[in-house]
Parts: structure tokens; C-alpha cells; sequence
């Protein structure tokens, strides 16, 4: 088809553009009335040819390229950034050492920007296939890789964003095969008769489709949903006369033009197995340096115009610069030859092929681009030092931008949550004569605007105790150094004592409604046949009543019934009148079935009292899932189970989960769970006995392994925290570090919840 060309229309907005006074968002569309919001995607070629080089290269502030491109980024201002060409490293460490050390200082006097949200992923490059990609008789390097690249993670992709990231609504496709996609352009040997045999039957039962990986990240702006399409497909060259790269590269577009159409997705699956393309009516912006230019270059025929030419995409305003035409001109050669428009190109190629246009940022239908640019200042310009000529003091590539109007896209619904930071305290941390670890249960009283966190030291280490905390969240993140403990309370058992050792295991903690009394849990020891209790007690850690534990959860010698050791009341959480209170076991009882293994979850079963009565009301069945990766090795130790609930509102609730397993460490995910419809089991003593009870509902909410840079200790406690500055409430969890210093430390999550 053929594409159309915006060209200089407005000379003083792109005088503008250049000079670094791009017009705000909300100054893009006067009386529009609408919200607006600034997305940019800029491959920035901070990729190393080391792994951890990146990161070492970023430490301290004083990169020049990293210094260039943050300024480039701060002249720009946009609100959503997908960077390309920036290597992946598990923890986070170059993302947050460009962030705090770059973007957030000024650079040249600009305005310093911050990006409170943040998602990175692994990458396909530099993931060894184990076969021969490339058919040069070899198996190994860069080029036989699941993507180009010498290092798992070389090129990798960022989104920065000052809008919520969705971290729930997350999909990634990094693991798609590219052989799944109905009608691939899978490459043929020329060489051969037989028709599509680059790859042997056994690599394309293997080769994913991705080069790097394909995010859909939705992002929350001023209550508008839009789904951020990200992505990175290879360069459309490198190759032979079979093509393998400008197919690939053609099919990797050609996905997300498959994804944003319900009639086309069906084939589509994500790295957790949820089959199916973006919903009916959702608003997007595919983003990306795509590598493929409309009528120049090397791409497969008709690669991006699968996009430009797209029912649900909008493409009428081409974003343009000064810079390209002046580059073409001065450097001339291929660039003579080219049937595209120069002030629409986004990188600075060698010849061939020439500059070409391969960056985009493509808003979908009703959404409305307002504006658009490039940043590719002319050689006379006094910031044409921050992209130059080969060298690049930044990149080859040129950031590109586009103001988008939001009117018509769909507004938020559900609750959801945007990670918001985390703050660590090392196992073997001290304060006030005792040892701060263990921590199994927090919770906050808006009255005191203070938060408690309960140890599970069971009066071996120190006397059994919970600590008063101050979270400290007005700027919105949670940073190290943001929690402090502010005092620490003993537990005082009937008599007034402290507990002796052993004779009692501390979990959860939740405070009464005024805020005038807390009700705590323990365990108990099923091999010393102590039952596990829910007690109240004052803010001085005195008794006040222990409410009925009914007979069905006593321990037992033989283990024919009763509560597993260690699996007990786990968790416990009030209703938000105050008048309703809940705890249920970690795992089934005995009677009720099997603990969670690899292939079966576990029946547990959750008690609801009446406050202040302390009547048991009901009991209720929820179902854990399975422990979700095997140990090793294959004997060693695995588990999961409901560690913590958290009422919130009518028969709504949080449930965590944590899994761990021996060699593979703690998988934590978040349910979000009713009561409606499910059986009350309180007269049953066995759920085995009669007809089967049906469970509460449950819903996977978050699967914690999604949050960037964040290594998962044993979390087990939840909360919701104070409100941000703009209304929203907060979540924030904590570890039991089992007091072990073999990898463990305590750990405190946040989220902002986004509703």
C-alpha cells in the first residue's frame, strides 16, 4: 500500500522540538478537555558486550552516553518510555542506577525527571538454543541464541512510566513459538527441494518467535486503561538468501497486529499459559523500534505496513524532524536513493541500507495523535552534540515521541496494583536488645499511623514479641531506609508472663476496629500436641480472652485429625466493620485431605468468628494451589499454603500464597477470593464425609515473580497501608526471614492499588 507522509507542516513547532521546548501534554490540545498523555520509545544502545558491564559502566553518574541519552530524555519529557537496546539484569541494577543517577539528576540544566514505575523482563538474547540456528555446522554463540546476543539479557528492553503499571494485567510472550503462529513465514534452505527447512522439525519445535520478548503492559493514566504493546523484533538483515531474519522480523510484527484483533488471536498464548489477544474495545499504543521501514531498506515486503495499514491503528500524524532531511543531504550516498520521506527517519545507519524510519509509536482507534516529533537536531544546532555522526555520543537511533489523546479509551476497573518499591533489613538486624526477623504478620492503625509486625520467634531467640514500625510513603515509593522500627512489645501469656520457649508459635497480627485492643495467632506444635489459638490482648502484650478454637483442629498423636505441624492458623484478618474476624490453617487437616504436593493443592479451612461475641459463624473450604516448581534435587523439601487473608469488603479477600520448594525458592502469588456460593463446613468433621464442598472462589490477582529487580524472601504478612497523596491506598507485605543468614533477610513490599 501506499503510505502517506507527514512532512515540516508546522517549522515553528519543530524549531520548537529542537530547542527543547516541546509543549506539555496538557498543552498539546488547548479546550480539548481530554487527558493527554506523552509516549516516546528510543533505542538507546546502552548495551555492553560483558554481562554486569552495563551496570558497572552506569555506577556513579558519570557515563557520558548515559549522560546524553538522560538528557535527550529530560529535553523530552515524556511521561512513558520504552527504552530499546538496554541490558537485562535480574536484580535491576543498571535500570536503577540510570534512573537515580542520570534521569533524576539535571543534566545541562534540564529539568531532572523521575519514573516511579518501572517493568524489565528477561530477554530471548544471548538464551542458548542448543542447536544450530544459523546452519554454519556449529552449535554455540551469539547467532544460535533464541535471540542475537553474546549474554542472557544483551539488548534487553525498560518501560519508565509516571502513570501505574499495572503489574496484574502484565502478559508476556518471551516463550510464543514461532512455529504456533498460524501461517508462519518460517524460512526455506534454498539449497534444499523440501519447502520451510532452515530449521529441522526438532528447532522449530523449540524457536520462539521473539527475538527479545513482547510485553503488554497495561498503564493507568487519569483512570484511562491503555495496554503499552512493547517490543523489539530483529533486524531484518544478517542473514542469507533464506531470509531468517526479515521473516522473523516480519512475524514479530505481525503479532501484535494479530493481538489487537479478536477475530485473529485465538492462537496467541503468554508465558502463563492464558490463551488470547487484547480484549474487544481496548485502547493501546505498540511501541518499539521495530526495524522495518515502509519503502526502504532491507524488511520483508509489507512487514510494518501489517500496522500502518491496520483497521484499529491510527497513523495519520508521522512523526517528523529537521535532523533527518539535514543528515540525508550531508551524508547522501544511500540515502540519495531512498523513495521514503528523510524527515521521517529515526535512525543513523551506515551504508547501506542508509537512514531509515524504524522507530514508532502507534496509538490505536479512537485514541488521537495531537502531536509527534523527533529529536534529530540539524548539524547547526546547538544541541545536535547529544545524537552527532558516527560515533554516536548517544545512539544511532533518535527518540520519538507522540502526545496522545485518551478520550475514548476505557477507564480502570477492578483492583490493581503498581509495584511501588521495597526496603530490606538484614537477618541478624538488632533493636532494642532482641533480634528483628521472623516477621509473619503486619498490619496499620490509621489512628496512630502506625504499623505492627509480629515475630514467629517462639520464645527462642527472644521472648515472643511484636514491633510498632513507622512506614514512611508520602513521596509515593517505598525506598530503603523508608521503614524504621519505632518499639517492641512482649507477649504476655494468661498469666502475665512472657511465653516460655517452644510453648507457642506467634503468625499473624491484626488490630481491633478503634484501634483499642489487637488479636494475634499462634500455631501451636502439633508434635507436642499444643493447639493453635486466636488471642486479644492490649497494646502492652496483655491477655485479654482467647476465642474458641473448635475440637476438629486439636492435634493429634496419630495424626488421624487435627492441624499439621507448622500448617496451622497462618492467618487472620477482621472484616472492614470490625465486627467479623477470620483465620483458617496453612494447610488441610488431616482429615480433611493431603497437604499440597506437586500435583494436588491442599483443603484448608478458614473460621469466621462474630466480634465482639467470639461466636464461630462458619467455616469455609479454600483451595491452595499445588506447589509450583519441583525441588532440587527431586527428594528435597517443597511446600505451599494460604499464609496470610486480608478482608476487603462484603465477601472479598486477599489471599497469599507461598511455595517454596528446595533449589528453586519462594514463588508468592495473590488470589483475590468470595465467600458467596461456598459451603459452610463448621458441622462437618471431615469434609470427606458427604457430598464435596464447594470451595471459595479464587482468582489469581499477582504472581509476585513478575516484579522487576526484586529478589522474593519467605513473604508472608499483609497489609493495607496508609493513603498516597492522591487518594489511593497501599499494600505492603513483609518476610519471615526464618532468622537465617543463608540468603534470607526480612523484606518489605509496597503497591500502590489502583481501583
Amino acid at each position: 500500500m501506499k503510505i502517506q507522509h507527514r512532512r515540516l507542516a508546522n517549522p515553528f513547532l519543530c524549531a520548537l522540538t529542537i530547542t527543547a521546548l516541546l509543549p506539555l501534554p496538557s498543552q498539546a490540545a488547548p479546550g480539548d478537555g481530554g487527558s493527554v498523555a506523552r509516549f516516546a520509545t528510543f533505542n538507546v544502545s546502552l548495551n555492553r558486550g560483558t554481562q554486569g558491564q552495563l551496570a558497572a559502566d552506569l555506577s556513579g553518574g558519570g557515563n557520558a552516553q548515559a549522560r546524553a541519552v538522560a538528557e535527550i530524555i529530560q529535553r523530552t519529557a515524556p511521561e512513558v518510555i520504552l527504552l530499546n537496546e538496554f541490558d537485562y539484569d535480574a536484580a535491576g541494577a543498571a535500570v536503577d542506577a540510570f534512573r537515580g543517577q542520570y534521569l533524576e539528576v539535571s543534566q545541562n540544566g534540564q529539568r531532572p525527571i523521575r519514573y516511579p514505575y518501572v517493568f524489565f523482563a528477561a530477554s530471548n538474547t544471548g538464551i542458548p538454543s542448543g542447536y544450530d540456528l544459523n546452519n554454519n555446522g556449529t552449535v554455540g554463540g551469539p547467532d544460535d541464541a533464541f535471540g542475537f546476543g553474546a549474554f542472557p539479557g544483551q539488548y534487553g528492553m525498560v518501560v519508565l512510566s509516571q502513570h501505574p503499571i499495572l503489574l496484574n494485567r502484565v502478559r508476556t510472550f518471551q516463550t510464543f513459538r514461532w512455529q504456533d503462529m498460524p501461517g508462519a513465514l518460517l524460512p526455506d534452505d534454498p539449497s534444499t527441494p523440501e519447502p520451510g527447512d532452515w530449521y529441522s522439525a526438532e528447532e522449530r519445535a523449540v524457536l520462539r518467535l521473539s527475538s527479545k520478548s513482547h510485553w503488554d503492559l497495561p498503564i493507568a493514566i487519569d483512570g484511562h486503561l491503555i495496554h503499552v504493546l512493547a517490543s523489539h523484533p530483529t533486524p531484518p538483515t544478517f542473514d542469507g538468501a533464506e531470509d531468517r531474519n526479515g521473516r522473523r522480523n516480519a512475524d514479530e510484527i505481525r503479532f501484535w497486529a494479530d493481538y489487537v484483533g479478536p477475530r485473529r488471536s485465538d492462537y496467541i498464548y503468554d508465558d502463563e499459559g492464558v490463551k488470547g489477544g487484547l480484549e474487544r474495545g481496548a485502547a493501546f499504543v505498540i511501541m518499539g523500534d521495530l526495524n522495518a521501514d515502509p519503502q526502504d531498506g532491507d524488511s520483508f515486503p509489507g512487514a510494518i505496513a501489517q500496522l500502518l495499514g491496520h483497521r484499529r491503528v491510527t497513523a495519520a500524524v508521522t512523526p517528523v524532524s529537521p535532523g533527518g532531511p539535514d543528515a540525508a543531504v550531508r551524508q547522501g550516498a544511500d540515502n540519495d536513493t531512498h523513495s521514503g520521506d528523510p524527515a521521517e527517519d529515526t535512525a543513523d545507519f551506515s551504508e547501506p541500507p542508509g537512514n531509515l524510519r524504524v522507530d514508532y509509536v502507534l496509538p490505536s482507534r479512537p485514541l488521537s495523535i495531537l502531536d509527534a516529533g523527533i529529536f534529530w537536531p540539524t548539524a547547526d544546532d546547538p544541541l545536535f552534540g547529544l545524537v552527532g555522526d558516527y560515533p554516536f555520543p548517544s545512539s544511532d537511533h533518535r527518540l520519538v515521541w507522540a502526545d496522545v489523546g485518551l478520550t475514548g479509551a476505557p477507564q480502570v476497573s477492578g483492583l490493581n496494583l503498581a509495584f511501588i518499591g521495597e526496603a530490606v533489613f538484614p537477618t541478624g538486624y538488632r533493636f532494642a536488645g532482641t533480634e528483628v526477623g521472623g516477621l509473619s504478620g503486619i498490619d496499620y492503625d490509621p489512628h496512630r499511623g502506625t504499623f505492627v509486625a509480629i515475630s514467629d520467634d517462639r520464645s527462642q531467640i527472644n521472648t515472643a514479641r511484636f514491633y510498632r514500625l513507622a512506614i514512611d510513603l508520602t513521596d509515593g515509593q517505598l525506598d530503603p531506609g523508608d521503614v524504621r522500627l519505632r518499639g517492641v512489645t512482649t507477649l504476655l501469656d494468661e498469666n502475665g508472663d512472657p511465653f516460655g520457649p517452644s510453648s507457642l508459635d506467634p503468625e499473624s497480627i491484626r488490630i481491633a476496629r478503634k484501634g483499642n485492643f489487637l488479636f494475634w495467632t499462634s500455631e501451636g506444635d502439633a508434635g507436642r500436641l499444643v493447639s493453635p489459638f486466636v488471642r486479644q490482648m492490649t497494646w502492652d502484650g496483655r491477655f485479654v480472652r482467647e476465642l474458641r478454637t473448635p475440637k476438629k483442629f486439636a492435634p493429634t498423636a496419630d495424626q488421624s485429625a487435627g492441624i499439621r505441624n507448622n500448617l496451622a492458623f497462618e492467618s487472620l484478618t477482621l472484616s472492614p466493620g470490625g465486627y467479623r474476624l477470620f483465620t483458617a490453617t496453612e494447610n488441610a487437616l488431616y482429615q480433611d485431605g493431603p497437604a499440597a504436593s506437586l500435583t494436588t493443592g491442599s483443603p484448608v479451612r478458614v473460621i469466621e468468628y462474630l466480634l465482639p461475641s467470639g461466636r464461630t459463624l462458619h467455616e469455609f473450604v479454600y483451595q491452595t494451589d499445588p506447589v509450583g516448581d519441583a525441588p532440587d534435587p527431586a527428594n528435597g523439601f517443597s511446600t505451599n499454603g494460604l499464609v496470610e487473608m486480608l478482608a476487603i469488603g462484603g465477601d472479598r479477600f486477599l489471599m497469599l500464597e507461598r511455595a517454596f520448594s528446595v533449589g528453586r525458592g519462594n514463588r508468592i502469588r495473590l488470589f483475590e477470593s468470595r465467600t458467596r456460593g461456598a459451603t459452610d463446613v463448621a458441622r462437618r468433621f471431615s469434609i470427606l464425609d458427604g457430598s464435596t464442598p464447594q470451595p471459595m472462589s479464587k482468582q489469581l490477582l499477582l504472581d509476585f515473580g513478575q516484579l522487576p529487580g526484586v529478589v522474593l524472601d519467605n513473604v508472608e504478612g499483609m497489609t493495607l497501608g496508609p493513603r498516597l497523596a492522591d487518594g489511593s491506598r497501599t499494600l505492603i507485605f513483609v518476610s519471615d526471614n526464618n532468622f537465617s543468614p543463608d540468603g534470607q533477610f526480612t523484606q518489605f513490599l509496597a503497591f500502590k492499588v489502583v481501583e
